[in-house]
């Protein structure tokens, strides 16, 4: 299951930033929302496994995402405050949706590995935004353009 309830999703996405650029991903023909649309790492939280108490199991779960979709692996310091946070209900479905976004500081540029969820990347400046479509994620209200134009250093 891609969410924590039948009805709820947490979304996660993260905003790795190097230098004043920051890594985007371009999302594979194949994705069920927004294919071959440009993206930030990040994706839905799972319910955890019912075996321990997991305290701020959201952080390991933005860790998980950032590492299988681009081989990078940020450590739990480099992930202080939420830089955006939003709601979205899909009436169709019925399904909630808790958005949160993520500032992380890299020292340098790492070595990327995208996972099959993705077809490319690139690392941009927040002045080429927008010759990238992010869909409906990009619009001027778009999660992601507030992610992006939050986010300090760029």
């Amino acid at each position: 299951m891609n969410q924590l309830t039948t009805q709820t999703k947490l979304l996660q996405k993260a905003v790795l930033v190097v230098e004043g650029k920051f890594l985007i991903l371009k999302r594979s023909p194949q994705s069920q929302t927004r294919p071959n649309q440009w993206d930030l790492p990040g994706g839905n939280s799972e319910w955890p496994k019912p075996v321990n108490d997991v305290q701020n199991g959201h952080i390991g779960d933005l860790i998980r995402e950032i590492e299988e979709e681009t081989g990078v692996l940020v450590s739990t310091d480099k992930i202080t405050q939420p830089i955006y946070f939003g709601t979205y209900f899909e009436g169709r479905k019925q399904l909630y949706t808790i958005i949160v976004g993520w500032q992380v500081n890299l020292p340098a540029k790492p070595l990327v590995k995208i996972s099959d969820e993705h077809t490319e990347y690139t690392w941009i400046k927040a002045e080429d935004f927008d010759q990238f479509e992010f869909g409906f994620a990009g619009s001027p209200d778009g999660f992601i353009r507030q992610m992006v134009f939050s986010a300090s250093n760029l």
